[in-house]
């Protein structure tokens, strides 16, 4: 069976380095994917990457965000680093291996402590390592076995191949009034989504859904369709953008399921954007091995079922292209919920019960 564009655009993507502030490779991979695809790109003054549709906009502007970045180590003297986004001490143990770059080249290197209170870590090898350069865990880059993926970065690649995916398939057409922010730095306190947010990169008046790998809690199950998300361990999210996924929902017209839930397991970019009163919603892919954290305190690829990511793409989708009528036409649970006083109103006036107004 042919692998679906979303899962080679993860692919090219995924083999990329990554940590917060280092997004460079991922910044030029995802880039060309997009010109092949026809998307206008740019650079913001953040170095977060825009794509913009080539053909006129029509429609509500909708804007997919997600981060390029995950947790490694940025390096701050000979054999000296600093952990860069949340990992548990626990997984931080002596031995374990790194891949440190320089000059875009990969050189190994092992753990030789970690230090909780100041985050610092110590590692032997990486002889070419300079002050500032940066370090990922050694684990494997990309690998489909069966319906899973598994890689290191998935978080939040995968959001960023969803979103790269369903950017291209709209704008073959040029329907609709789709935008993506793939942006640096969320992993240490959402950095570039905050300097978009304040360099105006993203429209007031725009609906926002952060597209995010997020940890796979209980009754959420990897394979069972992505999540829309109700809000995340800070906050619940603005229904109005809810009701674009909720209506994008009732269109699949496949066997495919698409689930809904509170995805507490960590803080997203959506967060940022409705504390600053965006009209923000999610859409999350269920993942394993959150930021690497195995079993047994071990550190461990992520991985996200091919059959969520795929479905992720229809989803958004069908959102996109049937917004304007979808916020023409209101919730359609309002609807629902008014026709039960239109079909029982008249009932329950003629069945009004008489009290005595006498003391």
């Amino acid at each position: 069976m042919a692998r679906p564009p979303v899962l080679r655009m993860l692919e090219r993507i995924a083999r990329q380095p990554t940590a917060p502030l280092h997004e460079h490779a991922v910044v030029r991979e995802a880039a060309r994917i997009a010109r092949e695809a026809g998307v206008r790109i740019r650079l913001d003054s953040y170095g977060n990457l825009v794509l913009r549709p080539s053909r006129p906009r029509r429609g509500p502007a909708i804007w997919l965000v997600a981060h390029m970045d995950h947790p490694g180590i940025e390096v701050t003297g000979p054999g000296k680093a600093r952990l860069s986004g949340g990992v548990a001490p626990p997984y931080l143990r002596r031995g374990t291996r790194l891949r440190v770059y320089h000059g875009g080249e990969p050189t190994p290197a092992r753990l030789l402590r970690f230090t909780r209170s100041s985050l610092a870590i110590r590692f032997d090898g990486g002889r070419t390592a300079r002050r500032g350069d940066f370090g990922v865990w050694e684990l494997e880059d990309f690998r489909v076995a069966g319906t899973r993926v598994h890689a290191r970065q998935l978080d939040d690649l995968a959001g960023c191949a969803v979103s790269l995916a369903a950017m291209a398939r709209v704008a073959r057409t040029g329907s609709s009034n789709l935008n993506v922010l793939l942006t640096r730095a969320e992993e240490i306190g959402f950095v570039g989504t905050l300097g978009a947010i304040e360099s105006g990169t993203v429209p007031r008046d725009a609906w926002v859904i952060n597209v995010e790998a997020s940890k796979a809690l209980p009754g959420v199950e990897i394979g069972g369709g992505p999540v829309i998300r109700v809000g995340d361990r800070r906050r619940t999210f603005d229904a109005g953008a809810e009701e674009l996924l909720l209506a994008g929902r009732a269109r699949l017209r496949t066997t495919r399921s698409v689930q809904r839930a509170l995805m507490s397991g960590g803080t997203c970019e959506a967060t940022a954007f409705s504390l600053h009163g965006y009209r923000a919603t999610g859409v999350a892919i269920p993942l394993g091995n959150y930021h690497n954290m195995g079993a047994g305190n071990r550190l461990a690829a992520e991985f996200v079922a091919v059959r969520d990511l795929a479905t992720a793409v229809d989803l958004i989708e069908l959102a996109v292209r049937h917004a304007r009528e979808t916020l023409r036409r209101g919730p359609a649970l309002r609807r629902t919920i008014d026709g039960y006083v239109r079909r029982y109103g008249k009932r329950l006036k003629d069945s009004r019960p008489r009290l005595s107004t006498r003391r």
